[in-house]
């Protein structure tokens, strides 16, 4: 069966690599700034550490562009790490040119389609699961539907994965999905909106909307409402018994800008507690009533709003984000010289304005966290260390800074991105220690929120969320297809110099700390945040040796310096 299985996934991986391929008429529409041309050519690489060096940097220099101009540089970048990758075989690189390819497939052109099939193509090799690869590929065709030659390219790796092919009820789900990445209105089921100004959406847990799980067979309770108010931001969580499909709608306000509101009609559910909750701010109240066959959440807004709903699977409870329009986090500006080294006493680089830090220090109260060998708790060391960089990133950089807990207390992880939010920040940083279930694993790593690449970075998410790998896996998958693609790039530049600055930091004097490299996975914590967030494991409490380190005052105050580094290299453009 292993032989058998190792053959199937090399030839679906020759499949999609001669599915990928560029087209003569793709290789003929070359982006205008055709002066930036890949390193090295076709031809035999350098050191892994200069072709690393050099996709960050054109990496970094595409973020200050748009359209075809990123997705060149983005596209080099991808293609350096995935040679090298093939050469070196080290993970980081794979990692990072799925990470790449993801960039770019958001950028919207003629490539859309290639690079979207290349990302699939390497997350295949990366998870070998070609269940989820056929589902992510005949999206692929669904959200490029007009494109004949991507369609013709989709089949060819449809035709040779059909065997793992799902349930009509699935590929249904994936059909509404891929309506709504296309911008149409109307689902398979027919439903659409009631009028021109009431617009409305139908999730159903389960790993996509419109998917039909068979595990919500009855009615759900809603145990009791958290509401986390704001003056430009606001959160509402809804805490029900078991899963429940919901629809999504939002009023428009009047042409005074009042009354909008935002509902949620929660499926076959019941409730029995207070009926109203007055909040102020951007939502002015919460009220919950009967709605037919749902319980109906609504939210009165005093302005118009973007709102984001989602749902967390363990425990199930759907959390209600809304913004008042305008205040969103603003797009990067990383670097405005291109990808060349600027001139002697000419500025490189434009600084982003930052004025707002969260620091997220982990855990708290009844829940410690990890625990080290010798008893040493993750909540201890985390808060330590985010009371060492708070005061820094203050007084040195002049930026106002907020930890979500000060003391050893327990804040849900629902609240902690919603203190934030209503903060109007403009970074959030996660601190916590990491674990593993041997004594083995040592480094320093940080992550982003999106689908995770990898079942190492799964598995971490899952223990930091307290819930199932499987349910911090379709969290992930589910968010992945939603996130904002300015406030994503971000987050993945920013977590690329908190890593650096870490090891910055810590490498002169322990020089044997493993650069565990920028990951992504389904943090709990990290959803809905509308600031570049990051999650930073500073080092793994589970080790011997790292949890003597991470006893050390000096080791604590130098991972603080890592994060105070990252914060001033991210405000200075770099």
């Amino acid at each position: 069966m292993a032989s058998a299985r190792h053959w199937a996934l090399l030839a679906l991986v020759v499949a999609l690599a001669i599915a990928c391929q560029r087209t003569p008429e793709q290789t003929q529409k070359k982006p205008p700034v055709t002066q930036w041309q890949a390193p090295w050519g076709s031809g035999a690489l350098p050191t892994r550490a200069e072709v690393v060096a050099e996709a960050d940097r054109l990496a970094v220099a595409a973020q200050a562009l748009q359209g075809a101009d990123a997705l060149r540089l983005i596209a080099i970048a991808a293609d350096l790490r995935e040679r090298v990758w093939r050469r070196d075989g080290r993970q980081p690189d794979l990692l990072e040119a799925i990470e790449l390819q993801h960039q770019a497939q958001r950028i919207e052109g003629p490539e859309q389609c290639h690079h979207a099939l290349q990302e699939a193509a390497l997350r295949s090799e990366s998870t070998a699961d070609l269940s989820q690869l056929y589902e992510q590929v005949y999206l692929i065709r669904g959200r490029f539907r007009d494109d004949a030659k991507c369609v013709e390219q989709v089949d060819q790796t449809l035709t040779t994965v059909a065997a793992y092919k799902p349930p009509a009820d699935r590929l249904a789900a994936l059909d509404d999905e891929a309506r709504k990445l296309r911008g149409d209105n109307e689902s398979s089921s027919g439903a659409a909106a009631a009028s021109a100004s009431v617009t409305s959406r139908v999730v159903t847990p389960g790993g996509a909307p419109g998917s039909r799980a068979p595990e919500m067979t009855g009615p759900s309770k809603i145990t009791h409402i958290e509401r986390y108010p704001g003056k430009d931001a606001a959160r509402v969580v809804v805490f029900l018994t078991t899963p429940a499909s919901f629809t999504v709608g939002q009023v428009a306000p009047n042409a005074a800008g009042k009354d909008g509101r935002l509902f949620v009609d929660i499926r076959q559910s019941k409730y029995t507690g207070p009926k109203e909750f007055n909040l102020g701010g951007i939502v002015e109240r919460v009220r919950i009533g009967q709605q037919q066959d749902a319980m109906r959440v609504v939210l009165d807004l005093s302005d118009s709003v973007l709102d984001q709903v989602f749902y967390l699977p363990e425990p199930f409870r759907l959390v209600i984000d809304v913004s008042r329009k305008g205040t969103q986090a603003s797009k990067p500006e990383p670097n405005n010289e291109g990808p060349g080294k600027p001139e002697e006493g000419k500025p490189g680089r434009k600084d982003r304005e930052i004025q707002r830090v969260v620091l997220d220090p982990g855990h708290g109260g009844h829940d410690p966290g990890a625990t080290g060998p010798s008893g040493l708790r993750e909540k201890d060391v985390v808060l330590d260390i985010a009371h060492r960089a708070a005061p820094l990133i203050a007084r040195e950089l002049g930026i106002s800074t907020l930890l979500t807990r000060d003391v050893d207390a327990y804040v849900p992880l629902d609240e902690r991105v919603a203190r934030a939010n209503a903060f109007a920040a403009d970074l959030f940083i996660s601190i916590h220690c990491n674990a593993s279930e041997t004594h083995g694993g040592r480094g320093v790593m940080t992550f982003v929120l999106d689908a995770a690449a990898d079942a190492n970075a799964s598995a971490v998410a899952a223990r930091e969320n307290a819930a199932s790998l499987a349910a911090s896996t379709e969290f992930a998958t589910t968010m992945s297809r939603f996130l904002d693609a300015h406030v994503s790039a971000a987050s993945v530049h920013f977590a690329g110099l908190v890593q650096k600055a870490s090891l910055a930091a810590l490498l002169p004097k322990y020089s044997d700390v493993r650069d565990e490299g920028v990951h992504r996975a389904g943090f709990y914590v990290l959803a809905g945040a509308r600031m570049p967030a990051v999650l930073v494991e500073t080092s793994f409490i589970s080790n011997p040796n790292d949890e003597q380190r991470l006893n050390m005052p000096d080791y604590r105050q130098k991972l603080a310096d890592g994060l105070v580094n990252a914060v001033r290299a991210y405000r200075e453009g770099l």
